[in-house]
């Protein structure tokens, strides 16, 4: 059986399907001078790549294709070496390999993407904390549980609660950066669902103000799997928020 690169059938379809380096070896050879082959038209059996760029040597089935010529044109004489044969084996072995990792992470991409997606769906109708100073209260939130950030030389920090008349509502001290309003005014007076404003303020001792940012519940309306921006999250006044390990979502 004849080496492959000495066979001019086989020149023919490594000059159609080899690569750049192969197909400029082959061309210093044939300046030199070469016999024509009458098994090279076998080669034009093969799909031009020009017109079909996925094929190649990479691919196995132009590898077999290679190798049954390379079969029919083998010279008694000049039987191929042994290590030759079992170089080529090896490459075939070594594409399958390769080609059958490609469709398994195909099938965990698509594993993941559906896990992605349940866990996700799961999400829809929770909250998650914001940033912001108003929130709408229905009938069915008993308690709301909001977040601020008390600074370190503060001596004293309070929440300010207004309805949506800006009446002031309720004040409450703070000693934590985590808070719930239990829905109830300065008497313990039960507030009807509505809209309500939020300040929170500190004084250090100096005796001197400073605002302090909240964070109110936001309920996630919907989520969006594997747009071009990953996971989003549909937030209730917020519109889309990328789905990160930052965000604090409320139960």
């Amino acid at each position: 059986m004849a080496n492959i690169s000495d066979n001019n059938g086989l020149k023919n379809l490594i000059a159609q399907y080899g690569t750049d380096g192969a197909k400029a070896s082959l061309k210093k050879s044939e300046h030199k001078g070469s016999v024509k082959d009458p098994a090279a038209a076998d080669a034009h059996d093969v799909k031009d790549p020009k017109k079909d760029p996925t094929k190649g040597l990479a691919d196995k089935n132009v590898f077999l294709k290679l190798y049954i010529q390379q079969l029919k044109n083998q010279d008694p004489t000049a039987p191929q070496d042994t290590n030759d044969m079992v170089a080529q084996m090896s490459q075939f072995s070594s594409l399958e390999k390769l080609s059958g990792i490609s469709d398994q992470l195909k099938n965990m991409t698509t594993a993941l993407t559906s896990n992605q997606a349940i866990g996700a769906s799961s999400l829809v109708g929770k909250s998650l904390l914001m940033p912001g100073n108003k929130l709408s209260v229905s009938d069915s939130q008993h308690s709301i549980e909001l977040k601020t950030d008390i600074p370190k030389d503060s001596s004293s920090a309070e929440l300010k609660i207004f309805d949506a008349n800006n009446k002031l509502v309720r004040t409450q001290k703070l000693t934590e950066n985590d808070v719930s309003w239990d829905r109830k005014d300065d008497k313990g007076k039960e507030l009807p669902p509505g809209e309500y404003h939020f300040a929170a303020s500190s004084v250090n001792e100096k005796g001197q103000v400073a605002a302090m940012p909240i964070q109110l519940p936001a309920r996630i309306q919907g989520v969006t799997i594997n747009g071009k921006d990953g996971t989003m999250l549909n937030v209730e006044n917020h519109g889309k928020i990328k789905l990160t390990n930052k965000l604090e979502i409320l139960g």
